[in-house]
């Protein structure tokens, strides 16, 4: 076989730039974006007003804070020994009586903060003077 002989490019004479009268390219518009009408959602009707007040954030936050009180005492229980059965730390006062009596106050106090009317948040009450028809 005979080696074959490799290609030589032909390259393209280059053309000299004429100063011929180019305007600059302007560059392209980005494109303008429609304004979309503004659509009523769950998230924009009514007022800006939260439903619960202060006060029942409060009581909601102590509710919390018992139930998580109640389950850091019914927390561990890890025996010391793998070899020694030892009732006392499972079934002690504190896991049985004592964190589920937390918790259930904990949710109590969790739904009275729900339930209770702040009336501080009343817009509708008439003031003293006009209720007698004064």
């Amino acid at each position: 076989m005979a080696k074959q002989q490799p290609q030589q490019q032909q390259r393209r004479p280059v053309q000299p730039s004429t100063p011929t009268q180019t305007t600059p390219r302007k560059p392209a518009a980005a494109p303008v974006r429609q304004m979309a009408t503004k659509k009523a959602s769950i998230f924009s009707t009514g007022s800006n007003e939260l439903i619960f007040g202060k006060e029942n954030f409060i009581w909601m936050g102590i509710g919390l804070a018992l139930v998580l009180a109640g389950l850091v005492a019914m927390a561990g229980g890890a025996m010391p020994s793998p070899d020694v059965w030892d009732e006392s730390i499972i079934y002690s006062f504190r896991r049985i009586t004592l964190a589920p009596i937390l918790m259930v106050a904990g949710f109590v106090v969790v739904i009275f903060g729900i339930f209770k009317h702040d009336k501080s948040l009343d817009t509708n009450e008439l003031p003293a003077d006009t209720a007698t028809g004064a």
